[in-house]
């Protein structure tokens, strides 16, 4: 088992195409997986250390045969378990299909990928897991609730998995972001739109995708040897106000 391999999920852009910059960088060596399979190639290819053999795996998280049939063969170190998608809506105006989406990417995708790599983890007798869940999963705003579900779930999924898997020297932990600056939000982050909800933050500010990465270099550290079942909160004090 190569200590420096991670697999990163939505790595083709926002805050996964940040992480795989960075773990790049750092040297290890970095599958990635993502739908867009252009877009994949284009961020894989502009990482650092290329003489890593950077992989990318472009396939559809929900399809849970398929993660498992293209799993089967990866021996990773570290899983980072990024991807989710999110949708504004009342909760009695999500439709059945909606929540059924939103469970699948932001949850069930996250388990069935984790219990794929696990088992290599076991063998190894060390391994390490991040999900990446919300402030959101702590305490829901109005019209993000089937994400704040889902991102919930996520939270006592990485507590459980921690219990589980401590016997194996397999670490779990989460990190739950608050409102970061991506292309997809971008346009309203910046806006005038967005005064009301940058006042409830502390630090007055939203953050950039580069303020996770010290949390994310400390979770992969093999000498960080003690941490699992953590949930950290970066969110400029968001939280710390409600």
């Amino acid at each position: 088992m190569n200590i420096k391999t991670i697999l990163i999920t939505g790595a083709s852009k926002g805050i996964g195409a940040s992480f795989s910059n960075y773990l790049a960088g750092e040297g290890y060596r970095i599958i990635g997986i993502a739908r867009n399979k252009d877009q994949l190639i284009k961020t894989f290819k502009s990482l650092p250390n290329q003489n890593l053999n950077h992989e990318i795996l472009p396939i559809d998280i929900t399809d849970f045969n398929l993660v498992k049939e293209k799993l089967s063969y990866i021996n990773v170190y570290c899983l980072i378990n990024n991807a989710g998608i999110a949708q504004s809506k009342l909760l009695q105006e999500v439709s059945t299909d909606e929540i059924n989406q939103i469970m699948n990417i932001n949850l069930i995708s996250a388990l069935n990928i984790s219990n794929a790599i696990i088992p290599k983890m076991i063998l190894n007798k060390i391994g390490r897991i991040i999900n990446v869940s919300s402030i959101l999963g702590l305490n829901p705003l109005k019209f993000v609730g089937a994400y704040s579900i889902s991102k919930a779930a996520l939270i006592q999924m990485t507590k459980s998995q921690s219990i589980e898997l401590a016997k194996y020297n397999i670490l779990v932990n989460a990190i739950c972001p608050g409102y970061i600056i991506t292309d997809l939000n971008r346009s309203f982050l910046e806006s005038d739109k967005s005064f009301k909800l940058k006042s409830k933050i502390p630090l007055d500010r939203f953050a950039s995708c580069e303020e996770l990465l010290p949390a994310i270099r400390m979770l992969v550290d093999p000498n960080n040897t003690y941490m699992t079942g953590s949930i950290i909160r970066i969110d400029g004090g968001m939280l710390s106000t409600i």
